[in-house]
């Protein structure tokens, strides 16, 4: 007895060990534990780099993959899916159960009052060992191992696809900041524009060469700008948030220290055919793979279900021990212990010949399941082919446009300065010059957008055909100042 009970507290702790050990990872930074913003402290949370001037997309994609909690939560299903399929070559392995049992009797036989009463006690101790080895289940075990296998690949594409599309938001909530400030730009040439217009205009007033109504006139345009100023300023902000929220930075914003490169008129890109990008889309979009391996998923487990109607076999063992003593008390006492063994060994074999249809109606849900799962493939494929095409199309559109309002931009530039000529010289209204100016501040954010629409086409094109290109590996905001570590939760 005292043995058994210093096996138990030896291989307790083991064990506990063992698996407390196995949940380990990198915890989120422990601002997400606290129910209050203002008592935070800047170790606690998700920060970029305190030396990090320009943030660039390139820097803004690796710094997401890094922290995103959404994608991070995804890929710990990898690590879930690889241990299932490890777990499934586990019935390839023999089983072995321990087992004891401990009794314990008492008695007292009464009689007549000249004969002596008797008491007996008697323990019994049967320790045992006993297992299953499985030879043969028709195929059942190998098809489920198939089946974890394609699982694991179909999770690792699923991953890979929550990255592309994480690396295209990403895009677009950077361009988004950076129209935003490109607008801002504009709108502040607007206003030092009004403010010179306004300073000549009541000069002249004062002079007495331009009515009051052109004074107000260039009053109301100023106040348009700063008005203008106002929304595109909380532009900014609502833009930045979007994109630290991609960052999962803590703080919910970029600070204000953190500048981002203008945008500027790029090259034009020369495309080849549509069909190379489709080529390489259906080769390698990750959600396409995951879908072809659901499908080998479903064709194994459809296969499986044929082994429900055939045998099987399996070894079966046990190793038993009993050990017993008994006493007698009353008239003499008396008692003795005996003690015995056994081993045992031999093939079980089963057929089950019917269930009341049970697994003939499994087989037939298994393969509705690998139809259906086969045109949500077809369903996927399309798609596919459609978001190559349309981001395709967008970008050859976008650059059209960036080209025209280029040239639109500089005619409107050359239109406003003429007429602001001609206004000084007297011979244009107020109400022209109005009109050049807001032609020109049109044909200015028209452009920016353009610009900037080339670089979001260029995201979707990127993400249509999975062509990821690698982040770079710094900055992170990675270290023990961010990240709790947490072992054996």
């Amino acid at each position: 007895m005292k043995n058994v009970l210093l096996c138990r507290l030896t291989v307790l702790p083991v064990l506990a060990l063992t698996v407390g050990g196995c949940l380990q990872y990198t915890r989120p930074p422990a601002a997400v534990s606290s129910d209050s913003y203002t008592a935070l402290q800047e170790k606690e949370k998700n920060l970029l780099p305190e030396k990090l001037d320009t943030l660039t997309l390139e820097q803004a994609q690796s710094i997401a993959l890094a922290n995103n909690p959404d994608f991070r939560s995804i890929q710990f299903s990898i690590d879930s899916a690889r241990a299932r399929y490890y777990q499934s070559f586990s019935s390839y392995a023999p089983t072995l159960n321990a087992g004891m049992s401990v009794s314990q009797s008492f008695g007292k036989m009464f009689s007549s009052s000249n004969s002596p009463k008797t008491s007996s006690q008697s323990e019994s101790y049967q320790p045992s060992l006993s297992g299953q080895l499985l030879i043969f289940d028709s195929l059942a075990r190998e098809m489920n191992i198939l089946a974890t296998k394609y699982t694991l690949l179909q999770t690792e594409s699923t991953v890979a696809d929550a990255q592309r599309l994480l690396l295209r938001a990403v895009a677009y909530a950077y361009n988004d900041v950076q129209l935003a400030h490109a607008q801002r730009e504009i709108v502040l040439a607007q206003i030092e524009y009004s403010k010179e217009m306004l300073e000549d205009a009541e000069r002249k007033y004062n002079a007495g060469t331009v009515l009051l109504s052109d004074v107000l006139n260039f009053r109301v345009t100023l106040r348009n700008g700063q008005l203008n100023l106002v929304k595109i300023d909380y532009s900014i902000q609502s833009a930045l948030y979007v994109l630290a929220g991609y960052l999962g930075l803590t703080d919910g914003t970029i600070p204000a220290a953190v500048k981002f490169p203008a945008i500027a008129m790029p090259a034009t890109p020369i495309l080849p055919a549509i069909e190379v990008y489709m080529d390489q889309a259906l080769a390698n979009r990750p959600d396409l793979r995951a879908y072809r391996d659901q499908l080998k998923v479903a064709r194994y487990n459809y296969y499986g279900a044929f082994s429900a109607f055939g045998p099987t076999v399996a070894a079966n063992y046990s190793l038993n021990y009993s050990q017993n003593h008994n006493i007698v008390h009353g008239g003499g006492s008396s008692g003795g212990s005996s003690g015995s063994g056994n081993l045992g060994y031999g093939l079980n074999a089963s057929w089950n010949l019917f269930n009341g249809f049970s697994d003939y109606y499994n087989l037939k849900a298994a393969g509705a399941n690998v139809a259906e799962v086969d045109f949500m493939l077809a369903q996927i494929w399309l798609d596919v082919i459609t978001d190559v095409r349309t981001a395709y199309e967008n970008l050859r559109s976008s650059v059209k446009e960036a080209v025209i309002s280029k040239e639109i931009c500089d005619l409107t530039k050359a239109t406003r300065d003429l007429v602001e000529n001609e206004y000084n010289a007297g011979t244009a209204l107020v109400t022209r010059l109005n009109e050049a100016e807001r032609d020109l501040v049109q044909a200015q954010n028209n452009l920016a957008t353009a610009i900037v629409n080339i670089a979001n086409a260029q995201a979707q094109l990127d993400a249509a055909v999975y062509a990821i290109k690698t982040p770079v590996a710094e900055p992170v905001p990675t270290g023990p100042t961010v990240f709790q570590k947490e072992v054996g939760i």
